[in-house]
């Protein structure tokens, strides 16, 4: 199993300092899930480029899915590794250039102005350097859980080359830098996602699902091959980015990721299987969800690249992976530690933790499974049948969710306010 023992305890951040970053997590779906809303006739056409959609994928993809990352990261990850974080001072600033710099760049894009999003872009480019050198010094200095170490230097290298080539596409669009736009852009998209976001979620998943779960963690040697076929494909995938992509070699590489997908699909379906909690609560159908969408993504992926099926998948294949796999996990994570967290804090004045499911509003959170998986449901069914009104109906629920689940973030929050406890007592401040 994995406790949270008294020594990881003594390692927690102060609790106002994860929460804004799932905060403003919260608020970003929001963003842009109305985005996309308002531009729901540009979606299902949409093959790259500045604009409300560019700006609405990039509020959920840097706003929500790596706000997310690195506030989990800085919270959880050293409860895994032993290791406290470096500078709590440098967690906070990432958080304060990360936030506006998301919002200056998101904006920027929308409105089609590549100088105003350079500045965003910059803001973003150092607060997740900081993040990077955060991520460094907690890995150099871990114990224990070889297997998510090793997850965490694959997902720290595909940070830095996601920042660099996304910095590149940045000055392509502002200076008119001559580029092959299509092949740093698909290249920074497999950083990005599959890389940095998704090595991430496979590596935490090994930690957390068990924790929450109460099962045994995972095989260490299942989870190394896991993650060698993982940076395999990745590696295949963008070697043939940037040589003329080429059909096999892009073929090869969704192969390999599919095989990654399987392995870790199976090795946590076995880790949750010898539980000691018998109901693994709905948080875990979303899990299960985005590892359906993760294995669908490739597949589609696999056929597009040897032209089985239409370019105009691409759109599908986008859907799949964001709000499909990585933002559907996301959220079931959420779920769980959020309630969790404010749990371990709200005892922090010498009281016992207040129990989880009193911090856990169950009809809020049922409402929101419905709504969301109703929406990745309708706009699977649009972008396949081209219709702008499914679109539309699919994007007004993904709002509907959203909101429900900011609305259960500020439950959260009240609720731990009301415990008043002394939060941040747990890690003295730098």
């Amino acid at each position: 199993m994995i406790p949270i023992t008294a020594g990881a305890r003594g390692r927690l951040l102060p609790v106002s300092l994860p929460m804004r970053y799932f905060g403003a997590a919260a608020a970003f779906q929001v963003l842009a899930w109305a985005l996309l809303l308002a531009s729901a006739d540009a979606i299902v056409e949409f093959a790259g480029g500045l604009g409300p959609v560019f700006a609405a994928l990039h509020l959920l993809t840097l706003g929500v899915l790596a706000v997310t990352a690195v506030g989990a990261s800085l919270q959880m990850l050293p409860v895994a590794t032993r290791q406290p974080v470096r500078s709590v001072a440098a967690a906070k600033w990432v958080w304060w250039l990360f936030t506006p710099g998301v919002l200056l760049f998101a904006a920027a894009a929308a409105d089609y102005r590549p100088q105003l999003m350079a500045g965003g872009a910059l803001a973003v480019l150092a607060a997740l350097g900081v993040f990077a050198w955060l991520l460094f010094a907690n890995l150099r200095a871990a114990r224990g859980m070889p297997a998510i170490r090793a997850y965490g230097w694959a997902a720290l290298l595909s940070l830095l080359g996601m920042l660099v080539l996304g910095m590149t596409v940045v000055t392509h669009y502002e200076r008119g830098v001559a580029l092959d736009r299509t092949a740093f852009a698909l290249a920074h998209l497999l950083l990005a996602s599959y890389g940095f976001m998704g090595l991430l979620a496979l590596g935490f998943s090994c930690f957390m699902l068990p924790m929450f779960a109460l099962a045994p963690p995972p095989s260490g040697r299942w989870a190394s091959v896991t993650l060698a076929l993982a940076v395999a494909a990745l590696l295949v995938a963008l070697v043939a980015s940037f040589f003329g992509r080429h059909p096999p070699a892009l073929a090869l590489a969704c192969l390999l990721g599919l095989a990654a997908a399987i392995a870790h699909v199976a090795m946590m379906e076995r880790s949750l299987r010898s539980r000691l909690r018998p109901p693994l609560g709905a948080a875990f159908l979303l899990v299960r969800v985005s590892w359906g969408c993760l294995v669908a993504s490739l597949l589609l992926g696999g056929g597009i690249a040897l032209d089985w099926l239409p370019q105009r998948l691409v759109v599908l294949f986008g859907v799949l992976l964001v709000p499909g796999w990585l933002l559907t996990f996301l959220l079931a994570v959420l779920q769980k530690i959020i309630p969790f967290l404010a749990s371990v804090h709200a005892g922090a004045a010498g009281r016992g933790p207040a129990l989880v499911s009193s911090l856990t509003p169950e009809r809020t959170l049922a409402a929101h499974r419905l709504l969301h998986l109703a929406a990745l449901g309708l706009l699977v069914t649009g972008v396949i049948t081209g219709l702008v009104a499914i679109v539309q109906a699919a994007l007004a629920l993904a709002l509907a969710a959203a909101i429900t689940f900011a609305a259960f973030f500020i439950f959260v929050l009240l609720r731990l306010r009301g415990t008043k406890g002394s939060a941040d007592v747990l890690q003295p401040s730098n």
